[in-house]
């Protein structure tokens, strides 16, 4: 398998290493004649969401989904590591805030995709996990993907990260967004043909299911808009 590796690597002349906030876990982009062919994660062997990513690039290959997902060339253990290779985008770039309809359209696909077992829940529709391209958008970063009954938590979680983290929006905004008539929660439900009570549901369940955080302003944030919408707060 090393030797299968080592043909991606001998197609480039430079790489670059990227960081990576995951312990253990680098990442480097392959180039040749100045043009990316190639992305690496390098993880350790036990490093579970790594293997999840390229069980779902394998996966949702074939679904037929309208926006680009990352081409999955090579995953297997290496030594003492997990490697998974996938094929670079040229002129890719971050996308931004998406157009309310657009950010509408993509989280409707992921919450009417399944094969009939549940949405397609990427777990991490975060603004810097999509990327848009010459071609179309494309989402990036699988590695918390399941497949579940939660259609409407990757809009909640893309919402609750845009503000937190990029402040985006201030906590009012999102709380609104999540809870009123109006706001885009309560439209894709509506879309899925999902009630009232489904809806707050979803939201107290993102709540109470997050993963604490240490980063004062993002701990803050999070919890002010999860007091907003009546949602269990993280305990300090």
């Amino acid at each position: 398998m090393a030797a299968e590796l080592g043909m991606f690597l001998k197609e480039a002349d430079a790489a670059a290493c990227m960081h990576s906030s995951m312990p253990g876990r680098s990442i480097v982009a392959l180039v040749s004649g100045g043009t990316p062919r190639y992305v690496l994660k390098i993880g350790r062997a036990d490093d579970r969401p790594l293997r999840n990513e390229a069980e779902f690039l394998a996966k949702v290959s074939g679904m037929g989904l309208p926006f680009r997902v990352p081409e999955l060339a090579y995953a297997d253990f290496v030594g003492g590591h997990y490697v998974v290779v996938t094929h670079a985008w040229r002129h890719a770039r971050l996308a931004g805030p998406l157009p309310r309809d657009e950010l509408l359209g993509l989280t409707e696909v992921l919450a009417t995709t399944g094969a009939g077992a549940g949405s397609l829940v990427h777990g991490d529709l975060a603004p810097w996990n999509i990327l848009r391209t010459r071609e179309r958008i494309g989402v990036i970063d699988w590695e918390t993907a399941t497949i579940a009954d939660q259609p409407l938590r990757d809009l909640i979680h893309y919402l609750v990260q845009a503000g937190a983290l990029l402040r985006w929006a201030d906590v009012p905004t999102v709380a609104r967004e999540l809870t009123h008539p109006r706001g885009l929660v309560s439209e894709l439900a509506r879309r899925l043909g999902l009630a009232r009570s489904q809806t707050c549901e979803a939201v107290g369940a993102y709540f109470a299911g997050c993963q604490p955080v240490h980063v004062k302003h993002v701990r803050l944030f999070r919890n002010g808009v999860a007091t907003a919408v009546g949602a269990p707060a993280q305990q300090v």
